[in-house]
């Protein structure tokens, strides 16, 4: 099976935060190594099909439980493009944390 499906196979079976994080891993794996396969898929593409899963009408099928901050953390990080630590608040000065 390749990267790719192997990946996603995971990523639908994943029970736990472990194997959702292998899962995950196992895609970026598959985008590095196959690049090719993944240049049409853009941050519009991944955003728009993750809201509407996230979004299911339930009287189709059920929408997806996630725990909202958890989720919304982790994509913030991700997506942002001047990843920065988050750990701290942004008017407390560097250090401050280890002086109280």
């Amino acid at each position: 099976m390749d990267g790719l499906a192997n990946g996603l196979k995971r990523l639908d079976a994943a029970q736990t935060t472990e194997q959702l994080i292998d899962a995950l891993w196992d895609l970026r794996d598959s985008a590095y190594d196959e690049p090719e396969r993944w240049r049409t898929f853009t941050a519009e593409d991944l955003l728009q099909r993750l809201t509407s899963a996230l979004e299911r009408d339930d009287a189709v099928e059920p929408a997806i439980e996630v725990p909202a901050p958890a989720l919304g953390q982790a994509l913030a990080r991700a997506l942002d493009p001047q990843p920065r630590d988050r750990s701290r608040s942004s008017d407390q000065a560097p250090g401050a944390e280890e002086q109280q």
